[in-house]
């Protein structure tokens, strides 16, 4: 996709998304309820870019992603502008706003003698529980909440698998019980799980004088790895990765590397295509995941049968 004004962030936000199949023909297979419904302004601007995308013609994706851009911007006003903003906040705009559609889209499908099924909801929604048990009478209280993602903290050298392990790792925390206690211990764990599984890298921090600062550590990118919950352990495969290239937040460039759209996790290659704007070049999910232990930002993976024993 063109890039007139620094909106790689949102060039690789949309590759992306591009690259989880399911998600994408649940939303082109709604087509005509999304065209009757004066609200769905957003999903149909992204079936253009979804209609354009191997397009030769680079003044129709332009006019396909700036129109995208300008509707998200309705209820996003931080992205009306030009100029650098953060792969990790456009996505989760995106997600959010389709996800707000639930209500017009299923009206608007009851009215045809149809139904509707929320993309975001079917293929990349998944629940986590936190239970707080004082430390002091042991009295529990558990929250169950949706989410679109999970933000990880960053282990220099570690793996994805780590991070999302110590994220679900029993922590302390101070809360005041009614027993008169000050401490409660916290463990989170996930529910229900999506078939794709979005991990965001906390690779931006504030610094104690509030200055915004870039952490470079390498980490290991899992391509598959095994992720717990409650419905029982889920083999996962990674698809797709947004990298943030550059040492700032202000001066940096995004790309993003996805699953060939002509190949499968199950044909047994690795085939993957890097994108960086109009640039559009093959690879291997083996070397994305060599180039990107240092700049990795936003990961992808994809919920997969387990292998067959031999």
């Amino acid at each position: 996709f063109p890039n007139p004004s620094m909106i790689c962030y949102m060039n690789a936000s949309l590759q992306s998304l591009l690259t989880l199949k399911g998600f994408v023909e649940d939303i082109r297979s709604q087509g005509e309820v999304l065209a009757l419904c004066p609200e769905a302004q957003l999903m149909r601007c992204f079936l253009d870019i979804v209609r354009c995308r191997n397009s030769a013609d680079a003044r129709l994706k332009l006019e396909a992603v700036m129109r995208f851009k300008r509707v998200l911007s309705v209820q996003a006003p931080e992205f009306e502008h030009g100029g650098m903003k953060d792969a990790h906040e456009f996505l989760t705009a995106v997600l959010d706003q389709i996800r707000n559609l639930v209500i017009p889209l299923t009206e608007t499908a009851a009215s045809m003698g149809s139904s509707y099924s929320c993309p975001v909801q079917r293929h990349l929604l998944f629940t986590m529980q936190n239970t707080r048990t004082c430390k002091g009478c042991g009295v529990q209280s558990r929250r169950e909440e949706d989410f679109t993602m999970l933000s990880l903290d960053l282990i220099p050298g570690g793996s994805v698998q780590d991070m999302l392990r110590i994220h679900q790792m029993e922590r302390e925390l101070e809360f005041r019980c009614q027993c008169g206690g000050n401490t409660s211990i916290l463990e989170s764990r996930l529910l229900a799980l999506p078939k794709y599984l979005i991990l965001h890298l906390k690779r931006f921090k504030f610094t104690e004088n509030l200055v915004m600062v870039k952490l470079e550590d390498p980490i290991i990118l899992c391509r598959e790895m095994t992720v717990t919950a409650h419905q029982g352990d889920q083999l996962y495969s990674l698809i797709s990765v947004i990298s943030h290239v550059g040492s700032s937040v202000r001066k940096g460039h995004y790309v993003s590397n996805g699953l060939h759209p002509d190949h499968t996790l199950e044909d047994g290659e690795d085939r993957w295509l890097h994108f960086n704007d109009i640039f559009v070049f093959e690879t291997s999910g083996a070397m994305v995941s060599e180039w990107s232990t240092e700049d990795s930002y936003v990961l992808i993976y994809q919920r997969r049968a387990w292998p067959a024993l031999v």
